[in-house]
């Protein structure tokens, strides 16, 4: 059996080489396993062990080398932000005219949802590196895919704005069911010739374009005519109101249940109706609203000064009554009979309803 030497150095500032010793049973079992190359003095493993070395911090500098390279890309990529004011501007519609247009104007008007509109999109770049903005799609709930285009061929430089315009089409009222922010998917080109994709939302519910366009388009219904009628029984009078529809599509007239809350809570009267109305594409049709006397001093005073509150609410007949797409709109539509009101009133006192 052989004999391996081993020394151990004492580790104090006298220190000394401890004396040879024989090794234990295990050591000497994995000594009888090693071949003779296998020494750590052997010069063919010292120098494989060095070109081994060398590779692999070769390869690792590579690939810090191309990590580099990536992360500068994506950064590129990534640090193109919306600009902070104005990111996103539609042109608005036409300010409608200050004097009030009467029923026959508003039915001789020819009358749409669809509106083709400027927009433009500004984003900064905030990477390191310029790019080059080659272009964008821009969609939201109101229109669809729509190509921008950059006002300047030039490279952004880092903290620089890229201006992109391009004109969409509006369709007010058909929400499609995939589509809820204002998103914009742009085509960049960073420093070392790659061409790539990012995704911004632009307006997470696409309120920008709403407010400029579909909020001040002229609604369909045009009322024509409120009436009054005695409906035979004391302060209760029917008032039926008849409404034309310049859409192409039918429009569901009702009575909401906050017009009902307004006008008990702030209009001394109580109101219902039988049922929602349905008007014809380019016809005309009456909703009757029973209303009820509920307190007199109050519905004097509205009568008297004409006020009144949203009372009729139209929206597109092709949705459901309670569908979240249906684009629902509000009229306000004069619904206190003065001569009824007084009559009642007088003839029942000023205490009716608390006064």
């Amino acid at each position: 059996m052989g004999l391996e030497i081993e020394f151990e150095y004492d580790d104090t500032e006298d220190g000394v080489w401890s004396p040879a010793r024989e090794p234990r049973r295990l050591r000497a079992w994995l000594s009888r396993r090693r071949t003779a190359g296998s020494r750590a003095g052997n010069p063919f493993i010292v120098h494989a062990g060095i070109a081994l070395a060398a590779v692999a911090l070769g390869a690792a500098s590579m690939a810090g080398f191309l990590h580099g390279r990536t992360v500068v890309n994506n950064r590129a990529v990534s640090l193109l932000h919306l600009a902070p004011v104005n990111a996103f501007v539609v042109q608005p519609l036409p300010t409608p005219p200050a004097q009030p247009v009467s029923i026959d104007q508003m039915l001789a008007t020819p009358w749409t949802n669809t509106f083709d509109q400027d927009v433009s999109l500004s984003v900064i770049n905030d990477g390191p590196d310029p790019v080059t903005v080659l272009g964008a799609t821009l969609s939201a709930l109101e229109f669809q895919a729509t190509e921008l285009t950059p006002a300047s061929a030039a490279p952004t430089a880092p903290g620089g704005v890229s201006l992109l315009r391009g004109r969409a089409h509006f369709v007010c009222g058909d929400f499609p069911p995939d589509r809820v922010a204002t998103v914009a998917r742009l085509r960049v080109r960073t420093v070392d010739g790659t061409i790539r994709q990012e995704t911004l939302t632009v307006d997470r519910y696409s309120q920008i374009a709403e407010r400029t366009i579909c909020t001040q388009m002229p609604t369909p219904q045009v009322v024509r005519s409120t009436t009054f009628a005695s409906s035979g029984e004391s302060g209760v009078y029917v008032a039926e109101i008849t409404a034309a529809n310049r859409a192409p599509f039918p429009l569901r007239m009702a009575l909401p249940q906050s017009a009902v809350q307004s006008w008990t809570g702030d209009g001394g009267l109580y109101l219902s109706a039988p049922g929602d109305t349905i008007i014809p594409a380019h016809g005309t049709g009456t909703i009757a609203i029973t209303v009820k006397v509920t307190d007199c001093p109050t519905a004097q005073q509205v009568a008297s000064d004409g006020f009144t509150y949203d009372t009729l609410a139209f929206s597109d007949a092709r949705d459901a009554p309670d569908s979240p797409r249906a684009r629902m709109t509000e009229q306000a539509v004069p619904i206190a009979d003065l001569n009824a009101i007084m009559a009642y009133c007088l003839a029942n006192g000023p205490a009716l309803g608390g006064g």
